[in-house]
C-alpha cells in the first residue's frame, strides 16, 4: 500500500469528521448526517427533474423513484427506505405510490423538509465561505485545483476497473 494514499484517505476522513461535525452541531434538526445528505440529494435530484422537464416539455413525475436514489446515492434500498422513513417521521419527506404500479414508490420533499434542506445548504456554504477566508484566496484556489485534479483521478481509475 502507498503510505500517501494511506495519508491522502485519512485527510480526507479528517475533512468529513471536522466538517459535518461543525454542520451537524450548527443544524442538528434532531437529524443525521445522512439524512442531511439524503435530504441534499433528494433536492438535487428533484431540481435535474424539473429542469428536464420543462426543457423536454414534459410533465414533472411526482417526485423520485426510491429505486433511483438507492442507485445515484449507492446505498441498498432497504437502507435508503430506513432514511426515508426518519426523515418521513419528521414531516420532511413524503412517499406517493404511483397510481399505475402500486409497487412504484416516489419520494418528495414537503414544505418543511425544502426549507430544512434550503437552511442546512446555506449553513454548508457558510462554512466552506469562512474556510476559503482562512485559508487565503491562493491556497483556496491551489485546493480547488488539486480536487479537481484528484477528481480527474478518481475518473481515471474507474474507468480502468470497469475496462478490466
Amino acid at each position: 500500500m502507498n503510505p500517501q494514499g494511506h495519508e491522502l484517505f485519512q485527510a480526507f476522513h479528517r475533512i468529513k469528521k471536522a466538517s459535518m461535525g461543525i454542520i451537524h452541531k450548527n443544524f442538528s434538526h434532531d437529524l443525521k448526517p445522512h439524512e442531511f445528505f439524503m435530504l441534499s440529494t433528494l433536492k438535487k435530484l428533484l431540481t435535474e427533474q424539473e429542469d428536464d422537464a420543462a426543457k423536454n416539455q414534459t410533465d414533472v413525475p411526482p417526485g423520485i423513484k426510491v429505486s433511483e436514489l438507492s442507485r445515484v446515492i449507492s446505498i441498498s434500498m432497504p437502507g435508503v427506505s430506513q432514511t426515508i422513513s426518519a426523515l418521513e417521521k419528521h414531516g420532511y419527506v413524503k412517499r406517493i405510490a404511483s397510481n399505475q404500479d402500486r409497487r412504484l414508490v416516489y419520494v418528495n420533499l414537503t414544505g418543511s423538509g425544502k426549507q430544512l434542506e434550503a437552511d442546512a445548504s446555506k449553513s454548508c456554504y457558510q462554512i466552506y465561505d469562512e474556510a476559503a477566508l482562512l485559508l487565503g484566496e491562493k491556497d483556496t484556489q491551489s485546493l480547488i485545483h488539486l480536487l479537481d485534479k484528484l477528481t480527474v483521478a478518481f475518473d481515471q481509475i474507474d474507468h480502468n476497473q470497469i475496462d478490466q
